[in-house]
């Protein structure tokens, strides 16, 4: 075999290998089950055992069916059952939604029942309250070192917990007072705005824990102090931050950045270009509702 032949051989069969494993990488991410379904999953599963029913189509038909006649969930937590078990019994059961006309009909008629009067009070949303900044910045002053520099940021850039536990240290430009901020659920990446305040908390905590371009902003501190470079888990942050502030999640923050730059002046582009929002109508619908101490001066 000539040179050229060979060399042509080689690519060809490199080219085959490249195929097949893409092809063993791409079942392997379609096959993986997200974290955040677990609870959904056991919880099925559960159900399934207590009722003698086999896991399946008809099991999860009947799971949601009385998750809304019976248990009355809300619209947004039967829509997260519905998910997590289609993917358990995709993924672990090879079990095919596509061409189920009958699946598809009685989860069109479940939806539509959540618009009767019956249980139309399960769709009503309440999102997380909105505190006074200038309060909310007292309190969180006041915390240790890290666990200053992570609510601050939390707070002025009113990101979601999954764009907090990705942070590096590497995303954050000190001297051009921004951060690089990967959001998750539009798939990009968009530059928000800090203050001197934050930047001066972010500095402290770099230097007092030494960390380096390459670390994890929140990471994970062991109670003898050691600091570790992770991802750790949205739970987990969520977690720490009600810990450290007695209760508030990152959607307490990022809802009141949101009032507090509106109440300042700000215009909804504005707004939206620092908390990342897409839609000005999603950031009116659940971010901007008239506060109950508006209200009360009118009353």
């Amino acid at each position: 075999m000539s040179d050229f032949k060979l060399a042509k051989h080689q690519d060809t069969f490199e080219t085959k290998k490249r195929y097949h494993n893409r092809k063993i990488h791409i079942e392997k991410k379609m096959g993986e089950i997200p974290r955040q379904y677990e609870g959904d999953i056991r919880r099925f599963k559960e159900y399934c055992s207590n009722t003698g029913q086999i896991v399946g189509t008809e099991a999860l038909l009947d799971y949601l069916y009385i998750s809304l006649t019976k248990q009355r969930v809300k619209k947004t937590t039967w829509e997260r059952r519905l998910s997590a078990i289609r993917k358990y019994l995709s993924v672990i059961h090879s079990i095919e939604f596509k061409g189920e006309a009958r699946f598809a009909y009685e989860l069109s008629a479940m939806r539509k029942m959540y618009r009767e009067d019956e249980y139309a009070h399960l769709i009503q949303i309440r999102g997380k309250s909105a505190i006074d900044k200038s309060e909310l910045m007292h309190t969180l002053n006041k915390l240790p070192i890290r666990a200053k520099a992570i609510c601050l940021v939390n707070l002025v850039t009113a990101n979601r917990p999954n764009e907090m536990v990705r942070l590096k240290i590497s995303d954050f430009d000190l001297k051009n007072k921004s951060v690089h901020v990967y959001l998750k659920k539009q798939k990009r990446w968009h530059t928000k705005r800090l203050t001197k305040d934050v930047i001066n908390a972010i500095e402290l905590y770099i230097n007092e824990y030494g960390l380096r371009a390459d670390d994890y902003f929140v990471g994970r501190v062991y109670k003898n102090g050691r600091y570790e470079s992770t991802a750790i888990s949205e739970i987990g942050y969520c977690k720490a931050l009600q810990r450290w502030t007695g209760g508030l999640t990152g959607y307490n923050f990022r809802k009141s950045q949101v009032v507090a730059m509106h109440a300042a002046g700000a215009d909804l582009p504005t707004i939206a270009q620092q908390t990342g929002h897409k839609s000005l109508e999603t950031l009116v619908q659940h971010y901007l509702t008239v506060s109950e101490t508006t209200l009360d001066k009118y009353l």
